[in-house]
Protein backbone atom coordinates (compact mmCIF):
# COMPACT_ATOMS: atom_id res chain seq x y z
CA UNK A 1 0.00 0.00 0.00
CA UNK A 2 2.79 2.43 0.88
CA UNK A 3 4.48 1.65 -2.42
CA UNK A 4 1.32 2.41 -4.41
CA UNK A 5 0.93 5.68 -2.54
CA UNK A 6 4.54 6.63 -3.23
CA UNK A 7 4.29 5.77 -6.93
CA UNK A 8 1.09 7.73 -7.35
CA UNK A 9 2.66 10.74 -5.65
CA UNK A 10 5.71 10.39 -7.84
CA UNK A 11 3.57 10.48 -10.99
CA UNK A 12 1.73 13.52 -9.73
CA UNK A 13 5.03 15.26 -8.99
CA UNK A 14 6.16 14.82 -12.57
CA UNK A 15 3.26 16.89 -13.84
CA UNK A 16 2.33 19.23 -11.03
CA UNK A 17 5.61 19.53 -9.12
CA UNK A 18 3.87 18.43 -5.89
CA UNK A 19 6.22 18.19 -2.94
CA UNK A 20 6.99 14.77 -1.44
CA UNK A 21 8.05 14.26 2.16
CA UNK A 22 9.60 11.32 3.98
CA UNK A 23 9.24 10.69 7.70
CA UNK A 24 9.78 7.91 10.24
CA UNK A 25 7.04 6.91 12.66
CA UNK A 26 7.49 5.85 16.29
CA UNK A 27 7.93 2.22 15.19
CA UNK A 28 10.82 3.09 12.88
CA UNK A 29 8.87 2.64 9.64
CA UNK A 30 9.53 5.02 6.74
CA UNK A 31 6.54 6.78 5.10
CA UNK A 32 6.10 9.01 2.05
CA UNK A 33 3.39 11.59 1.42
CA UNK A 34 2.57 15.05 0.09
CA UNK A 35 2.47 16.29 3.69
CA UNK A 36 3.75 14.67 6.90
CA UNK A 37 1.33 13.64 9.59
CA UNK A 38 1.13 16.28 12.26
CA UNK A 39 2.78 14.17 14.96
CA UNK A 40 5.73 13.37 12.68
CA UNK A 41 6.15 16.85 11.19
CA UNK A 42 9.29 17.55 13.22
CA UNK A 43 11.32 14.72 11.68
CA UNK A 44 9.95 14.99 8.13
CA UNK A 45 12.33 15.79 5.32
CA UNK A 46 11.60 16.92 1.79
CA UNK A 47 12.50 14.40 -0.91
CA UNK A 48 14.31 15.81 -3.94
CA UNK A 49 13.76 13.79 -7.10
CA UNK A 50 16.35 14.02 -9.85
CA UNK A 51 14.12 12.94 -12.73
CA UNK A 52 15.00 15.30 -15.56
CA UNK A 53 16.36 13.56 -18.67
CA UNK A 54 20.06 14.01 -19.04
CA UNK A 55 20.48 14.89 -15.37
CA UNK A 56 23.16 12.24 -14.84
CA UNK A 57 26.72 13.52 -14.62
CA UNK A 58 29.38 10.84 -15.25
CA UNK A 59 31.73 10.10 -12.38
CA UNK A 60 35.48 10.33 -12.75
CA UNK A 61 36.48 6.66 -12.68
CA UNK A 62 40.23 6.11 -12.30
CA UNK A 63 41.52 3.23 -14.42
CA UNK A 64 45.18 2.56 -13.70
CA UNK A 65 47.37 0.09 -15.58
CA UNK A 66 49.83 -1.55 -13.20
CA UNK A 67 52.92 -3.72 -13.57
CA UNK A 68 54.26 -4.27 -17.07
CA UNK A 69 51.12 -2.78 -18.64
CA UNK A 70 51.79 0.56 -16.99
CA UNK A 71 55.20 0.79 -18.61
CA UNK A 72 54.03 0.31 -22.20
CA UNK A 73 50.70 2.05 -22.70
CA UNK A 74 49.39 2.04 -26.25
CA UNK A 75 46.48 3.69 -28.02
CA UNK A 76 44.55 0.43 -27.60
CA UNK A 77 45.01 0.67 -23.84
CA UNK A 78 43.68 4.22 -23.83
CA UNK A 79 40.61 3.12 -25.79
CA UNK A 80 40.10 0.27 -23.34
CA UNK A 81 40.42 2.74 -20.50
CA UNK A 82 37.68 4.94 -21.99
CA UNK A 83 35.40 1.94 -22.42
CA UNK A 84 35.92 0.84 -18.82
CA UNK A 85 35.14 4.34 -17.54
CA UNK A 86 32.00 4.52 -19.67
CA UNK A 87 30.67 1.08 -18.71
CA UNK A 88 31.39 1.43 -14.99
CA UNK A 89 29.44 4.69 -15.14
CA UNK A 90 26.53 2.68 -16.53
CA UNK A 91 26.60 0.61 -13.34
CA UNK A 92 26.64 3.70 -11.11
CA UNK A 93 23.88 5.27 -13.18
CA UNK A 94 21.74 2.10 -12.91
CA UNK A 95 21.97 2.17 -9.13
CA UNK A 96 21.17 5.88 -9.14
CA UNK A 97 18.24 5.96 -11.57
CA UNK A 98 16.72 2.48 -11.23
CA UNK A 99 17.51 1.54 -7.63
CA UNK A 100 17.48 5.12 -6.29
CA UNK A 101 20.89 5.17 -4.60
CA UNK A 102 22.50 8.58 -4.14
CA UNK A 103 26.15 8.74 -5.20
CA UNK A 104 26.91 12.41 -5.27
CA UNK A 105 28.74 12.33 -1.96
CA UNK A 106 30.47 9.01 -2.59
CA UNK A 107 33.98 8.41 -3.87
CA UNK A 108 34.02 6.42 -7.14
CA UNK A 109 35.90 3.16 -7.12
CA UNK A 110 39.49 2.99 -8.40
CA UNK A 111 40.34 0.21 -10.87
CA UNK A 112 43.73 -1.45 -11.33
CA UNK A 113 44.36 -3.51 -14.47
CA UNK A 114 47.18 -6.07 -14.67
CA UNK A 115 48.61 -7.91 -17.65
CA UNK A 116 47.97 -11.50 -16.55
CA UNK A 117 46.89 -13.66 -13.63
CA UNK A 118 50.40 -13.90 -12.14
CA UNK A 119 50.87 -10.13 -11.99
CA UNK A 120 47.34 -9.80 -10.66
CA UNK A 121 47.88 -12.24 -7.80
CA UNK A 122 51.17 -10.60 -6.79
CA UNK A 123 49.67 -7.12 -6.95
CA UNK A 124 46.59 -7.99 -4.90
CA UNK A 125 48.74 -9.71 -2.28
CA UNK A 126 50.96 -6.63 -2.11
CA UNK A 127 48.14 -4.12 -1.55
CA UNK A 128 45.76 -6.29 0.50
CA UNK A 129 47.91 -8.95 2.18
CA UNK A 130 45.86 -11.76 0.62
CA UNK A 131 46.67 -13.74 -2.51
CA UNK A 132 43.55 -14.36 -4.63
CA UNK A 133 42.97 -17.82 -6.07
CA UNK A 134 40.48 -18.89 -8.74
CA UNK A 135 39.16 -15.36 -9.23
CA UNK A 136 38.84 -13.25 -12.36
CA UNK A 137 38.92 -10.01 -10.40
CA UNK A 138 38.38 -8.74 -6.88
CA UNK A 139 36.96 -5.78 -5.00
CA UNK A 140 39.12 -4.81 -2.01
CA UNK A 141 36.75 -3.20 0.44
CA UNK A 142 39.22 -1.61 2.83
CA UNK A 143 40.82 0.27 -0.07
CA UNK A 144 37.65 0.76 -2.16
CA UNK A 145 39.56 -0.52 -5.18
CA UNK A 146 39.12 -3.17 -7.86
CA UNK A 147 41.95 -5.28 -9.25
CA UNK A 148 41.55 -7.31 -12.43
CA UNK A 149 43.75 -8.80 -15.14
CA UNK A 150 43.35 -9.07 -18.90
CA UNK A 151 41.64 -12.41 -19.41
CA UNK A 152 43.06 -14.78 -21.99
CA UNK A 153 40.82 -16.58 -24.48
CA UNK A 154 40.53 -19.58 -22.17
CA UNK A 155 38.91 -17.33 -19.56
CA UNK A 156 36.67 -15.53 -22.03
CA UNK A 157 39.01 -12.92 -23.49
CA UNK A 158 38.91 -9.18 -23.08
CA UNK A 159 35.08 -9.08 -23.04
CA UNK A 160 35.20 -11.21 -19.91
CA UNK A 161 37.54 -8.62 -18.37
CA UNK A 162 35.01 -5.84 -18.99
CA UNK A 163 32.20 -7.94 -17.51
CA UNK A 164 34.25 -8.74 -14.41
CA UNK A 165 34.99 -5.06 -13.82
CA UNK A 166 31.28 -4.19 -13.94
CA UNK A 167 30.50 -7.12 -11.63
CA UNK A 168 33.05 -5.92 -9.07
CA UNK A 169 31.88 -2.31 -9.47
CA UNK A 170 28.45 -3.45 -8.27
CA UNK A 171 30.07 -4.97 -5.16
CA UNK A 172 31.95 -1.71 -4.60
CA UNK A 173 28.74 0.33 -4.72
CA UNK A 174 26.86 -1.85 -2.26
CA UNK A 175 29.85 -2.15 0.06
CA UNK A 176 30.19 1.63 0.28
CA UNK A 177 26.48 2.28 0.85
CA UNK A 178 25.22 -0.59 2.99
CA UNK A 179 26.81 -2.43 5.90
CA UNK A 180 24.89 -5.67 5.45
CA UNK A 181 23.72 -7.15 2.14
CA UNK A 182 22.67 -10.82 1.82
CA UNK A 183 25.01 -12.74 -0.46
CA UNK A 184 22.27 -13.80 -2.87
CA UNK A 185 21.23 -10.17 -3.40
CA UNK A 186 24.78 -8.82 -3.62
CA UNK A 187 25.89 -11.47 -6.11
CA UNK A 188 22.59 -11.57 -7.98
CA UNK A 189 22.61 -7.87 -8.80
CA UNK A 190 26.32 -8.01 -9.70
CA UNK A 191 25.55 -10.80 -12.20
CA UNK A 192 23.10 -8.48 -14.00
CA UNK A 193 25.64 -5.67 -14.18
CA UNK A 194 28.04 -7.85 -16.19
CA UNK A 195 25.97 -7.47 -19.37
CA UNK A 196 24.38 -4.09 -18.58
CA UNK A 197 24.41 -1.46 -21.33
CA UNK A 198 22.77 1.92 -21.81
CA UNK A 199 21.34 3.01 -25.15
CA UNK A 200 18.64 5.46 -26.26
CA UNK A 201 17.97 6.64 -22.69
CA UNK A 202 17.24 3.18 -21.33
CA UNK A 203 19.12 0.38 -19.59
CA UNK A 204 19.42 -2.98 -21.31
CA UNK A 205 20.08 -6.25 -19.46
CA UNK A 206 20.24 -9.34 -21.67
CA UNK A 207 19.74 -12.83 -20.29
CA UNK A 208 22.90 -14.35 -18.85
CA UNK A 209 22.75 -17.36 -21.17
CA UNK A 210 25.69 -19.21 -19.65
CA UNK A 211 24.23 -18.99 -16.14
CA UNK A 212 20.77 -19.93 -17.40
CA UNK A 213 22.11 -23.07 -19.10
CA UNK A 214 24.19 -23.95 -16.05
CA UNK A 215 21.28 -23.65 -13.63
CA UNK A 216 18.99 -25.61 -15.93
CA UNK A 217 21.54 -28.45 -15.99
CA UNK A 218 22.06 -28.34 -12.21
CA UNK A 219 18.50 -27.69 -11.08
CA UNK A 220 18.51 -30.90 -9.01
CA UNK A 221 21.28 -29.35 -6.87
CA UNK A 222 19.36 -26.19 -6.01
CA UNK A 223 18.07 -25.68 -2.49
CA UNK A 224 14.57 -24.41 -1.71
CA UNK A 225 14.38 -20.72 -2.54
CA UNK A 226 13.19 -19.72 0.95
CA UNK A 227 16.28 -21.42 2.41
CA UNK A 228 18.50 -19.94 -0.28
CA UNK A 229 17.71 -16.30 0.57
CA UNK A 230 18.63 -17.05 4.16
CA UNK A 231 22.23 -18.14 3.43
CA UNK A 232 24.63 -16.11 5.56
CA UNK A 233 27.77 -14.70 3.93
CA UNK A 234 30.03 -17.07 5.86
CA UNK A 235 28.04 -20.07 4.56
CA UNK A 236 28.04 -18.98 0.91
CA UNK A 237 31.28 -20.77 -0.05
CA UNK A 238 30.36 -23.76 2.09
CA UNK A 239 27.16 -24.18 0.09
CA UNK A 240 29.17 -23.92 -3.14
CA UNK A 241 31.51 -26.69 -2.00
CA UNK A 242 28.46 -28.82 -1.23
CA UNK A 243 27.37 -28.48 -4.84
CA UNK A 244 24.74 -25.76 -4.51
CA UNK A 245 24.88 -23.50 -7.62
CA UNK A 246 24.73 -20.37 -5.48
CA UNK A 247 26.12 -17.87 -7.99
CA UNK A 248 23.93 -18.92 -10.90
CA UNK A 249 20.84 -19.28 -8.71
CA UNK A 250 21.34 -15.77 -7.31
CA UNK A 251 21.77 -14.33 -10.80
CA UNK A 252 18.67 -16.03 -12.18
CA UNK A 253 16.58 -15.09 -9.14
CA UNK A 254 17.43 -11.40 -9.50
CA UNK A 255 17.00 -11.46 -13.30
CA UNK A 256 13.58 -13.04 -12.91
CA UNK A 257 12.67 -10.36 -10.35
CA UNK A 258 13.88 -7.47 -12.53
CA UNK A 259 11.81 -8.77 -15.46
CA UNK A 260 8.56 -8.02 -13.58
CA UNK A 261 7.43 -4.63 -12.26
CA UNK A 262 6.53 -6.06 -8.84
CA UNK A 263 9.88 -7.90 -8.76
CA UNK A 264 11.80 -4.69 -9.50
CA UNK A 265 9.89 -2.99 -6.70
CA UNK A 266 10.83 -5.86 -4.38
CA UNK A 267 14.56 -5.69 -5.23
CA UNK A 268 14.61 -1.90 -4.92
CA UNK A 269 12.87 -1.88 -1.56
CA UNK A 270 15.11 -4.63 -0.21
CA UNK A 271 18.25 -2.70 -1.18
CA UNK A 272 16.85 0.52 0.25
CA UNK A 273 16.12 -1.25 3.54
CA UNK A 274 19.68 -2.57 3.77
CA UNK A 275 21.04 0.83 2.82
CA UNK A 276 19.20 2.27 5.83
CA UNK A 277 20.86 -0.34 8.08
CA UNK A 278 18.14 -3.00 8.20
CA UNK A 279 19.41 -6.20 9.83
CA UNK A 280 16.35 -8.40 9.73
CA UNK A 281 16.57 -11.69 7.87
CA UNK A 282 15.58 -11.73 4.19
CA UNK A 283 12.67 -14.08 4.84
CA UNK A 284 10.92 -11.54 7.08
CA UNK A 285 11.49 -8.78 4.55
CA UNK A 286 9.89 -10.96 1.88
CA UNK A 287 6.62 -10.83 3.79
CA UNK A 288 6.87 -7.07 3.99
CA UNK A 289 7.99 -6.21 0.47
CA UNK A 290 6.94 -8.97 -1.92
CA UNK A 291 3.35 -8.86 -3.18
CA UNK A 292 1.65 -11.80 -1.48
CA UNK A 293 4.55 -12.26 0.93
CA UNK A 294 7.01 -15.13 1.23
CA UNK A 295 4.46 -17.74 0.17
CA UNK A 296 3.85 -15.93 -3.15
CA UNK A 297 7.61 -15.56 -3.63
CA UNK A 298 8.06 -19.34 -3.28
CA UNK A 299 5.07 -20.03 -5.54
CA UNK A 300 6.35 -17.75 -8.32
CA UNK A 301 9.76 -19.40 -8.17
CA UNK A 302 8.24 -22.88 -8.39
CA UNK A 303 6.04 -21.82 -11.28
CA UNK A 304 9.10 -20.51 -13.10
CA UNK A 305 10.94 -23.80 -12.58
CA UNK A 306 7.91 -25.56 -14.02
CA UNK A 307 8.24 -23.61 -17.27
CA UNK A 308 11.78 -24.95 -17.80
CA UNK A 309 13.00 -21.57 -16.53
CA UNK A 310 11.53 -19.57 -19.40
CA UNK A 311 12.52 -15.91 -19.22
CA UNK A 312 12.75 -12.88 -21.50
CA UNK A 313 15.83 -12.63 -23.68
CA UNK A 314 16.29 -8.96 -22.74
CA UNK A 315 15.06 -6.62 -20.00
CA UNK A 316 14.60 -2.95 -20.93
CA UNK A 317 14.45 -0.46 -18.06
CA UNK A 318 13.68 3.25 -18.61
Amino acid sequence: MRLLLFLSLLIVSLFSQAEIYKWVDKNGKVHFGDKPRQQQADNAEKVTLNIAPGNWQPLNIQVLYQGSLGKNLTEEHRLDQQRIEREVNWVYRFYDEVLYFDFYKKVPVKIHVLKDVNEYQKYVQKISGHRPTNTLGVYIGKLHEIAVFIHDEKRGGKESTYRTIKHEASHAILDSLAQIIPSWLNEGVAEQMEYLSYENNRFIIPKHKKNHRSLLARRHQMMAVDRFVEIQSQDWRKAQKQGVPTQTMAGQLVYLSLSKSYGRSFITRLLQDYKRGENRRSYYLLNEHYIGGASAFKLHWQQWLGTEMAQPEVIYLP
